[in-house]
């Protein structure tokens, strides 16, 4: 699947929503006109996975519960990092996607997705740069020059020196 960028944008943890510690892209894939989140940066601290999730898929983990907390998206993700619910889960808060259930911080309800598909409608022209493959590809390359300076150093001290 290919996604085109949509929107990237900040929010806080779930845990502390007023400090902006994560940023989120929104992806939208033509060939099925569906809507993806993934996590892209975590400026506190925390391993997590920058897996695209479909909104399709948090719709359907949710649709039977009418409160829950950002555990019940564990098993959307193949990577198992503790992280990674509650950090898509702060990102959907961020969309309105998840309400806050009565006064608590960590148990929610899930909001109007067709209000959310709406306001996204606006931003299918929008292409932004892909920076979590940007920076795969810059350590890529990394990864093949110093491969590159191995061999030749395997090389150099694989062949006799003359005497």
């Amino acid at each position: 699947m290919t996604f085109n960028i949509i929107k990237k944008a900040q929010c806080g943890k779930v845990s502390n929503p007023d400090k902006p510690t994560l940023t989120y892209n929104i992806g939208h894939d033509a060939d099925n006109q569906s809507f993806h989140f993934r996590i892209t940066d975590n400026s506190s601290g925390g391993f997590f996975s920058h897996e695209w999730i479909a909104l399709s898929s948090i719709v359907l983990t949710v649709e039977n519960s009418a409160t829950f907390n950002a555990n019940i998206f564990t098993n959307l993700f193949e990577s198992k990092s503790a992280n990674n619910s509650g950090f898509l889960a702060a990102a959907l808060k961020a969309e309105k996607l998840l309400l806050p259930y009565k006064d608590t911080k960590r148990l929610h309800k899930f909001g109007n997705v067709d209000a959310f598909n709406k306001s996204m409608q606006k931003l299918l022209n929008v292409s932004l740069p892909d920076e979590v493959a940007e920076r795969e590809a810059v350590k890529e390359s990394k990864r093949l020059e110093l491969e590159k300076k191995l061999k030749l150093v395997k090389k150099t001290n694989a062949t006799p020196s003359a005497k």
